[in-house]
């Protein structure tokens, strides 16, 4: 400052301290650095050729120290920031799209990187740093990574409204015998846990199609290839397109859990997406 304003006196001023203290400063900054900074000419501090060599490398702290004051500031307003999300398809296929508006209308300074993809591809994105927090499949390996169970939701039976079963306030394996079905990859666990109960019944259910995914499997029953026993989550979003959702019994349950990695903390931001995803599950399953 005294090399920027010419005197101790307004150096003092600007810094609000004494000049006393800024003439303190100085003498035990030339002490300590074992070089002389200024010529005391008739009062005057006149810097010397080491001081103005000096002053280069202090000007290029100051500017060092804004930048990350302003990185501060960014961090803080969330500017240029990215949220990276990992979800399922039943869960970007009914709740993530409302999430994700809202969450931006929180955060309108960050953007949002949505991968929608197996368990597998999610676990393995989420391990290697690529995703901030990732919603899985309960079957999934979850070792390495800092996981709890995130919703249970109880299958539903969908139809079109017209169905002679939809007026139904409860449909079980029995009803099914002989009705054409959609169901979902055998690989997925509440198809496995579906078909023990048909077997439990002696029923033979008669699957006309397969899919990996709630949603074409409602996209399906939509377009009359049959009935699904599916995700409550999913099915909720057809409901205005003609679709009616029966509970099943026994119960059939979809599970979800929530992983990050072990090594990340979990941002504010991070915590009221997962804020922000309870709410809306919850709302959606209780509809």
């Amino acid at each position: 400052m005294v090399m920027r304003l010419g005197s101790a006196k307004r150096a003092a001023a600007a810094l609000h301290i004494s000049q006393p203290a800024v003439t303190q400063l100085l003498v035990q900054f030339e002490t300590r650095s074992g070089l002389k900074l200024f010529d005391r000419l008739k009062g005057r501090l006149v810097p010397t050729p080491e001081a103005r060599a000096l002053m280069a490398e202090v000007e290029r702290v100051y500017v060092g120290l804004d930048m990350v004051q302003r990185k501060i500031d960014m961090l803080r307003s969330h500017e240029d920031a990215v949220l990276r999300v990992g979800a399922l398809h039943a869960m970007s296929a009914s709740v993530m799209p409302a999430v994700v508006s809202e969450f931006l209308q929180l955060y309108p300074r960050m953007r949002c990187q949505l991968l929608v993809d197996s368990s597998l591809v999610l676990r393995d994105s989420v391990l290697q740093g690529g995703l901030d927090l990732a919603f899985m499949g309960n079957e999934a390996d979850t070792s390495g990574l800092v996981a709890s169970p995130f919703y249970e939701a109880t299958a539903v039976c969908v139809m079109p409204a017209t169905h002679p079963l939809a007026h139904r306030q409860r449909i079980g394996p029995e009803d099914l015998r002989n009705v054409p079905l959609v169901g979902l990859s055998e690989s997925d666990p509440a198809q496995r846990s579906l078909q023990a109960l048909f077997a439990q019944s002696s029923t033979v259910p008669r699957f006309v199609a397969e899919t990996p995914y709630s949603a074409t499997q409602c996209a399906l029953v939509l377009a009359g290839t049959g009935l699904a026993i599916t995700n409550p989550l999913v099915a909720r979003e057809y409901a205005a397109l003609g679709l009616r959702a029966v509970p099943f019994a026994p119960a059939v349950v979809f599970r979800a859990v929530l992983a990050f990695h072990p090594g990340q903390g979990q941002s504010r931001a991070v915590q009221a997406f997962v804020g922000l995803c309870r709410r809306r599950v919850d709302q959606t399953l209780a509809t």
